[in-house]
């Protein structure tokens, strides 16, 4: 599949979406996004739902006109959420098949439904809707994953109804509408994944996701699942990998079938002052396979407090082509936010040359 079309707006795959949680990716403007190449963001629906909210985001129709951002708009539907606020801490509330109950600070919250979700993404303006999802814990026992499988199952069938309500209450037609994702759980059991991708596909879902850690024993990218999984998705659909990680990775997950990828670690690293950078100029699609091809600079090591060369002589980005490594890292020093804005562009802009090359030439 080499582009998706939603709400009359096609887009060129593979595509990277950087996190933008809250409608904003931090630090920077819809004009840093357009500039370096990002077509589109990942939004949470669990955070926006408390700020700005459903009727702010109503009021100004939806999350493109309030951040002023006419790409692409995923919308994360707050799975995660369920996995790092409860499976790891009991006391921040329960799951159940009817929903989720969160519980902050002492105080029990109202239950948050497949359908609550659904309705939020509408509210939110997405383009592609997920489905909400019980995160499969790393390492879970086998009744638990089998459960986390059979859960999301159910979620997936109310929230593709509760979808459908919305298309009809909301006059939507198929030129209109915004796709509906799955997420295909089953942590490391193939059967369960099979399980879980069988029963999603017979829901029927424009796109399916990789639910759960891809994370290997050794903390790499679990390169079989993820290409076990991507198997059993056909190939007229789009496919999510959810949370992918490094721009190697990304290049992996590309040459075996994913073309959907999102991921915290750019822009994280970026505010920890990692910057990422080729070690010679990006060519071939096939080097970005290679982690070696890759290096990363800790922009506030002593070393660069004179160092006149730019992050890297092989980027475009506003910081490469106007500032030095000695005044980034002065800024960083100083504690300005000029500091976050550039070293976020500079990462966002490695990744987005990784993915313009990976649409030029197919991998080798």
């Amino acid at each position: 599949m080499k582009s998706l079309t939603v709400k009359g707006k096609t887009y060129d795959l593979p595509i990277f979406l950087p996190d933008a949680t809250l409608g904003v990716v931090r630090g920077l403007d819809s004009l840093d996004l357009n500039s370096i190449g990002i077509r589109g963001v990942v939004v949470n629906t669990y955070h926006l739902a408390s700020d700005p909210g459903a009727l702010v985001l109503r009021k100004f129709g939806g999350i493109k006109n309030f951040m002023k951002f006419s790409g692409l708009v995923v919308s994360d539907s707050g799975g995660w959420q369920v996995f790092s606020l409860i499976h790891r801490n009991k006391n921040s509330g329960r799951i159940n098949d009817e929903g989720v109950k969160f519980s902050v600070g002492g105080k029990k919250g109202e239950i948050f439904t497949p359908e609550m979700s659904v309705r939020m993404q509408f509210e939110i303006g997405s383009d592609i809707i997920i489905c909400l999802d019980d995160f499969t814990p790393p390492n879970a026992s086998p009744e638990k994953t089998l459960e986390s499988v059979e859960r999301t199952t159910l979620w997936a069938k109310r929230s593709k109804e509760e979808y459908e309500r919305q298309l009809v209450q909301r006059g939507l037609d198929n030129e209109t509408r915004p796709l509906i994702f799955s997420v295909v759980q089953g942590d490391r059991s193939k059967e369960l994944r099979q399980k879980s991708a069988r029963e999603l596909i017979g829901i029927g879902f424009d796109g399916f996701g990789y639910g759960g850690y891809m994370i290997d024993e050794n903390g790499g990218l679990d390169k079989e699942m993820s290409k076990f999984i991507v198997e059993l998705i056909p190939n007229d659909k789009v496919k999510f990998a959810l949370g992918t990680g490094t721009p190697w990775d990304i290049a992996y997950l590309y040459s075996v079938g994913w073309n959907v990828f999102d991921c915290t670690l750019p822009t994280r690293d970026a505010r920890h002052k990692r910057l990422y950078s080729f070690k010679s100029a990006p060519e071939n699609s096939s080097d970005l396979l290679n982690k070696a091809f890759y290096e990363f600079i800790y922009i506030n090591r002593t070393k660069y407090q004179q160092d006149e060369s730019p992050i890297s002589k092989y980027c475009d980005c506003l910081a490469c082509t106007n500032y030095s490594k000695a005044y980034v890292n002065h800024l960083f020093k100083i504690n300005d936010t000029l500091a976050l804005r550039l070293a976020t562009i500079h990462n966002l802009r490695v990744y987005t040359k990784v993915i313009e090359l990976l649409q030029q030439e197919p991998l080798q």
